[in-house]
């Protein structure tokens, strides 16, 4: 009897337990953004199948945009997850970097395998027409040491490029393309090639180009027909759009010296780390055939990919401005008697060596000009006073050095500190946004918003011996400052007809600024003493008056009071 009505309690348990399942509510599902710069249809077929992927392993719905990549560094930047909630995107790795450069707080969650490579990175090339100078029979043993030799083709290249009559012309889609225009103009940087406006050669003391980006919304394999029917000289792509048009007879693939990530899948943050963890599990499970569309093989987890890691660190650090170096001259100041002998000027030049890349010392053989000029003398009170002029800038700073007399090193280090705390900066406006002036930050001083500061247009004619024209600076106002960059606002920037800055990243025409230092609080604290020591000696001196040499009353007032 026990045993039959144990039976029958089971039996009620079962069944209400599998009640209680089939009725319990689903989980709800959770609403994220989704953000691609996905530029052909290929792309953005593979990234619905990813959002399919997630959407049928976690409890989520996406709302999807494909936007441009400027609108996708813009978005990211300022994207406000508190408000606007939780955003997942896919975006190209410069894309990624600039966004970051300006301040997104995002964090990388996946990147793709590609699917002929089976790589997390990608190299880059040069595409041009096999009659862009190829056309040439070599010998053997010239032909030989070229065959698979990345580096020697590619220095083939830039001798065809340099014996042109007339500037090639190279098109890219967009900026903030990686392979489309980053990465030619870290290439071009360093190679010397400029783009001018004028289609003449003469007098040119570097290579020229004609750089173009295309009044219409293109992508970059959009860039290869153009190249084929030979309507543009040249283009860069990615190595899945080479793998794609590698069996074209007709083009020619030059291989860049750089790699980097693929595209990359983030989250901006604050995000929620339960679900972020859901999606990173998702990722390192996703079957080897799951996407399998384009390039794309599948995704996996960032985290878990050190080659993807290495090379999206190389490329942070490729995208860093670095400030062209500036060229400074030391002298003797020219008055009589200066003081100043051959280890005083020797201190200042180790000063300058010890400074790090941003600042060089002049010399004759290697620079056109100098940026910089300092004169030395010494003062009665055994200090050395340092005049530092930037030339065409009409600003001037003296500071007076403090070092134990005799101690060259101690001098140096002085020196070095005046340069670290409180000289200016030259920097240069950031040539890739064309809607806001900025400067990238990398000084620890703060440029407060609306100080003025100069700006000067600059026209580069010889990148690596610092020659070039100056025109007369003019001031813009700093319209916002942060920890990354600096805006600015003026009428001196150029200006396109549709209201956009007409700034070139891959011309010679550059525009420096002048980061002025404010005044420090050590500075004003030295100036309210000396002007109180003056008002404690000025109140003394009265009160010796009054006390001591003020005449004594006569006699005979006393009396008669």
């Amino acid at each position: 009897m026990k045993w039959r009505r144990l039976t029958c309690v089971l039996a009620l348990a079962l069944v209400w337990s599998g009640v209680s399942a089939t009725t319990a509510p689903a989980q709800e599902r959770v609403s994220i953004q989704f953000l691609s710069v996905a530029p052909d249809a290929e792309t953005q077929k593979a990234d619905q199948k990813l959002l399919d992927y997630l959407r049928g392993k976690i409890p989520l719905t996406f709302e999807g945009q494909n936007v441009r990549y400027e609108v996708a560094v813009d978005t990211l930047q300022n994207w406000d997850a508190k408000k606007q909630g939780p955003l997942l995107a896919r975006v190209t790795p410069y894309v990624f970097v600039v966004a970051e450069m300006l301040g997104a707080n995002m964090e990388v969650v996946g990147t793709y395998l590609s699917k002929k490579a089976r790589s997390v990175t990608s190299n880059h090339y040069f595409v041009v027409h096999k009659d862009f100078g190829y056309e040439k029979e070599e010998a053997p043993e010239e032909y030989v040491p070229h065959v698979n030799n990345p580096k020697t083709q590619t220095q083939d290249f830039v001798q065809l490029l340099k014996q042109r009559e007339l500037p090639p012309r190279f098109v890219y889609p967009s900026k903030f393309s990686t392979s489309g225009h980053f990465l030619p103009s870290l290439f071009f940087g360093k190679q010397g090639i400029f783009s001018v406006p004028s289609p003449s050669k003469t007098n040119s003391k570097f290579i020229t180009i004609h750089a173009l980006a295309p009044q219409n919304s293109m992508t970059v394999a959009d860039l290869i027909p153009l190249v084929k029917k030979q309507k543009i000289e040249f283009a860069a792509v990615r190595e899945s759009i080479k793998n794609r048009f590698e069996v074209d007879e007709d083009l020619k693939f030059i291989p860049l010296p750089y790699s980097t990530p693929n595209d990359l899948l983030v989250v901006v943050k604050p995000f929620d780390p339960a679900i972020k963890g859901q999606i990173v599990e998702t990722l390192r499970k996703m079957e080897v055939t799951a996407i399998d569309l384009g390039d794309i093989l599948k995704w996996v987890d960032f985290n878990a990919s050190p080659k993807a890691r290495k090379s999206l660190a190389n490329l942070r650090r490729l995208a860093k401005t670095i400030p062209h170096p500036v060229a400074v001259n030391i002298r003797k100041s020219q008055k009589d008697n200066t003081g100043i002998d051959e280890q005083h000027l020797e201190a200042a030049r180790q000063a300058v060596r010890s400074a790090g890349p941003e600042m060089v010392l002049f010399n004759e053989d290697d620079h056109s000009a100098f940026d910089v000029l300092w004169t030395l003398e010494t003062r009665h009170d055994h200090s050395l006073l340092l005049t530092s002029s930037i030339l065409d800038s009409g600003l001037t700073q003296e500071f007076s050095v403090v070092y134990r007399q005799g101690d060259m090193q101690h001098l140096a280090a002085q020196i070095r500190r005046v340069m670290e705390q409180k000289m200016h900066r030259i920097r240069y406006v950031w040539l890739m946004d064309n809607n806001t002036p900025r400067v990238l930050r990398d000084v620890d001083f703060q440029i407060p918003v609306g100080q003025q500061l100069k700006v000067q247009k600059i026209t580069w004619l010889n990148f690596n011996t610092n020659e070039y024209n100056v025109d007369t600076p003019f001031m813009v106002k700093v319209t916002q400052s942060d920890f990354h960059s600096f805006q600015l606002e003026g009428k001196g920037l150029p200006k396109r007809e549709d209201g956009k800055y007409g700034f070139e990243p891959l011309g010679n025409v550059a525009y420096r600024v002048f980061l002025e230092r404010a005044p420090q609080a050590g500075d004003a604290y030295k100036l309210t003493t000396k002007v109180l020591i003056g008002l404690f000696g000025l109140a003394a001196l009265f009160a010796l008056v009054e006390v001591v040499i003020r005449p004594k009353t006569p006699d005979l007032l006393k009396e008669k009071s």
